[in-house]
């Protein structure tokens, strides 16, 4: 009898020690009921990770003969029992030791029960290592699995969908085949064309040339406008020089016609004269001697008089000679400078305009030029691409 107290002790403080929130009593241990074996067993397998929430509240006294507590305590017997048979392979645990528990079964259970737990703690790293590297790798090794399988999945989505590309690709290189000679008549068209536009280009460039030298030296012939200010400046300076002449030949004519009044006053002097010498007195006659003698004097005079008037008028003469030659240079320069800006002007409009006609023609020809070269490209990467399907295929079909 001391002995089963003294087991039945030990088994309360080894509870205690472990579970001291349990606070297992000997009584408890002693007479045991349903709902302390249930909580003593939940504590347990609690600690070892376990997932224990019972469905029903442990603490009720009353009797719950529901289905899910019979479950809930099904399972429990099964994790205990597991526990308890690695200690003793043959030792049972049945559902009947939870509802109907006694003193004896309930005490050797725990004993046991315990008594691994302590080992477990003891020896945890010893023990689990090695199991936990096994579920470490067991589980690698799940993974690795899931990975092959997904992988060989995608392989095989692949290998289907390759086939499927393949009989499209022969499909394609069918209809390629037959779209080839088409395809090489209208390239070979199209370079036709293109050597046509080219030299059709060159020939546009060159006369595109030509019209450029012309109209730099239609540019070289056309008055600056520097040089028109010059002759401008010529002319004016020729006008002026012109009106100053005209002026000074309009007072020339007066100092002529002055000079010819004179002249005509002192003839009819004369002739007065020679009529009253046949009447008057000698005396008259001394005095019309030295009327005479002025007159002479007064001829001298104006032969001086005449001479330099005659020498006056070649030069008034002479002078309107050179305007009037003065005049006809400046017409004829006027009339050169307008046929000289007048014709380069219109030249140069035509030329511009012949010149833009020409640019647009160029531009024309390169855009055709460069969508010709573009389509080539494209014909040549297509042909290109037909080629290297077709060696694949014909390599696959040799492997």
């Amino acid at each position: 009898m001391n002995n089963n107290n003294e087991a039945l002790e030990l088994i309360c403080a080894t509870a205690n020690s472990l579970f001291p929130e349990l606070n297992v009593r000997l009584n408890e241990v002693s007479h045991p009921t349903e709902a302390f074996l249930t909580k003593v067993l939940i504590h347990y397998l609690r600690s070892f990770g376990f997932r224990m929430e019972p469905p029903y509240n442990i603490e009720n006294e009353a009797k719950d003969t529901s289905r899910e507590k019979r479950q809930f305590l099904s399972k429990l017997c099964r994790q205990v029992e597991r526990i308890v048979q690695i200690s003793f392979p043959g030792k049972m645990f049945t559902y009947m030791d939870i509802i109907e528990p006694t003193a004896k079964k309930t005490s050797s259970t725990l004993d046991v029960l315990f008594n691994y737990r302590c080992f477990y703690k003891m020896h945890k790293k010893e023990v689990l290592s090695p199991v936990v590297e096994q579920h470490k790798e067991r589980q690698f090794l799940i993974a690795a699995i899931t990975s092959k399988r997904n992988e060989l999945e995608q392989s095989k989505q692949r290998a289907a969908q390759i086939k499927v590309d393949i009989g499209k690709a022969q499909a394609s290189i069918a209809r390629l085949h037959e779209q080839l000679p088409k395809a090489e008549a209208e390239l070979h068209d199209q370079s036709r064309i293109l050597r046509q536009k080219q030299a059709e280009f060159a020939q546009q460039e060159e006369q595109l040339a030509e019209i450029t030298n012309q109209v730099q030296q239609f540019k070289q012939l056309l008055v600056q406008d520097s040089e028109v200010a010059d002759v401008e400046a010529q002319n004016a300076q020729i006008v002026a020089r012109i009106k100053s002449c005209k002026e000074e030949m309009a007072k020339q004519e007066e100092l002529y016609k002055e000079r010819r009044v004179e002249i005509e006053t002192n003839q009819l002097l004369n002739d007065e004269i020679e009529k009253t010498m046949q009447i008057l007195p000698p005396e008259v006659l001394d005095e019309y001697k030295e009327q005479l003698k002025l007159k002479e004097r007064m001829e001298k005079k104006h032969g001086a008089v005449l001479s330099k008037h005659q020498g006056f008028l070649a030069v008034r003469e002479k002078q309107k000679q050179q305007v009037e030659l003065c005049e006809k240079e400046l017409k004829a320069l006027k009339l050169q400078y307008e046929q000289d800006a007048l014709g380069p002007k219109q030249k140069l409009a035509e030329q511009e305009a012949e010149i833009n006609q020409q640019t647009e023609s160029v531009e024309k020809l390169e855009l055709d030029k460069i969508r010709l070269q573009n389509h080539i490209d494209e014909e040549q990467r297509t042909a290109e691409h037909i080629k290297l399907v077709f060696t694949k295929l014909v390599g696959e079909r040799t492997l």
